[in-house]
């Protein structure tokens, strides 16, 4: 049985983690999925979202994707309307080539 909820209010996108490397994806309207928000396929027709859910359930079985769920989206901006999904649309919050700690150099206080 799916786990995967939709809060049935306006219109709705699904997104997950990406396994082979990790990106956010969105589920695009071929049922694919897509690095972009701007390829996300969002709907409110109940049996799209039905396809949708069984799209996302099945990829995540298969493995291709992790973490799989609804988000609302605004009927008119056609954005998240949560700034945590806003802000996922950008990829990732860090630099993913040079680690950080690269870069570190000790300081020893003291004697």
């Amino acid at each position: 049985m799916s786990t995967l909820k939709h809060k049935g209010k306006g219109p709705q996108a699904i997104t997950a983690n990406g396994l082979r490397n990790g990106p956010v994806v969105y589920l695009d309207p071929n049922y694919q999925w897509s690095t972009s928000f701007d390829d996300a396929l969002i709907s409110e027709d109940p049996d799209i979202i039905e396809k949708m859910r069984h799209a996302g359930d099945a990829a995540e079985n298969a493995n291709l994707v992790v973490g799989v769920y609804f988000i609302d989206v605004s009927a008119e901006t056609g954005l998240p309307v949560r700034y945590r999904e806003r802000f996922r649309t950008n990829g990732p919050s860090y630099d993913p080539g040079t680690p950080p700690h690269d870069s570190f150099v000790p300081t020893f206080i003291g004697g």
